[in-house]
């Protein structure tokens, strides 16, 4: 069994699938073969992230993605745009780097606001600088059975994958329950475990999602808990639960099989009230960044309450995102070394 970095953040059972620690090996695994390029007098890849206003959560992520660039020995390109930028001036930024020869890797932060069309962003990246792994050409061969396989896995299910492979919690034969259907990781983490041999894949479509939030809003009823019991059946009976739905600790306790692996992918921020910043001030459960106030990170995951039933789970923060960026970082060193083919 892995050993952690740290200890749990609940009071359950539940193991900690520790993404730090995973996430610090692999990246430096990244780093070892980048100090191998250059030696061979060879630029260091170079990954360019596109951020479109103001989240917090993405700004974090951003700086996270920033600063493990540059513990790789990688260089950063931030790109940085109002809220209220127009298409065109984003699709110029994106084509101006498609061509700039010292950025092997893009990223368009998501999501972006609703005036712009993310589909039409993504279909822009050269989908041999995609190192997210979401452009329409990466995420067609992904899907798809067969020889023609994607130029990069997006990452936040590849570095899911990689996480329970380095934990060696298994998927082959096992039934998998996924919460979300995103493009961004509920369907291609879908495809990674068909292909990893799991026995049953279940996609719990966004259209359900939003039932399940919309009962727990509600006064209680025969119809609402009927159509609740009919759409978690599945996650109930799921080995491995994942959670990616943006919904701020929506999987609860009686969502989960006892003894189950539960990874949750969410990234939710939320703002602290003026009493918890006084509880949290000065310690590593609050973040800030400039124009925003104090807030916490929480996962799609109750995490108390899952861990007194889960068998093993990661955290928010500290498990999936970590394993995220690692992947980001060992997408982009690929996509140099395809570049300059003798350095790898």
């Amino acid at each position: 069994m892995p050993i952690s970095w740290t200890s749990a953040p609940w009071t359950g059972g539940a193991r900690l699938l520790d993404g730090r620690l995973h996430a610090a090996r692999w990246r430096g695994e990244v780093a070892a073969h980048i100090v191998r390029m250059s030696g061979r007098l060879i630029q260091p890849p170079g990954l360019a992230a596109v951020v479109v206003g103001e989240r917090p959560d993405s700004l974090l992520y951003v700086r996270r993605k920033r600063e493990a660039c540059e513990e790789a020995g990688m260089r950063f390109f931030h790109e940085h745009l109002p809220w209220d930028v127009q298409q065109g001036q984003v699709l110029d930024v994106l084509r101006r780097l498609n061509a700039d020869e010292k950025v092997h890797g893009i990223l368009l932060q998501l999501p972006v606001p609703p005036h712009l069309s993310e589909s039409r962003l993504l279909e822009c990246i050269d989908p041999r600088k995609d190192v997210d792994g979401l452009s329409p050409e990466n995420i067609a061969r992904l899907s798809t059975r067969g020889i023609w396989r994607p130029a990069f896995m997006p990452c936040a299910p590849l570095g899911c994958m990689e996480l329970l492979w380095r934990e060696n919690i298994p998927v082959r034969g096992c039934s998998v329950a996924i919460l979300g259907d995103s493009n961004i990781v509920g369907m291609p983490m879908s495809w990674l475990l068909r292909d990893a041999g799991a026995a049953s894949v279940t996609l719990v479509h966004s259209r359900a999602v939003e039932l399940l939030k919309k009962i727990r809003t509600e006064e209680p009823s025969s119809h609402n808990a009927a159509t609740r019991e009919r759409i978690l059946m599945p996650v109930r009976g799921a080995d491995v639960v994942i959670a990616a739905v943006g919904c701020a600790e929506l999987v609860r306790g009686d969502w989960v099989k006892p003894g189950a692996t539960v990874v949750d992918i969410g990234i939710n921020a939320v703002p602290l009230s003026a009493a918890e910043t006084q509880e949290t001030l000065g310690t590593e459960s609050a973040y800030s960044l400039p124009g925003t106030g104090l807030f916490r990170l929480v996962g799609d995951v109750a995490a108390e309450e899952v861990s007194h039933v889960a068998g093993a789970m990661t955290s928010v923060p500290g498990g999936a995102g970590p394993m995220t960026i690692a992947a980001l970082l060992s997408n982009t060193y690929l996509s140099a070394t395809r570049r300059y083919p003798q350095s790898s």
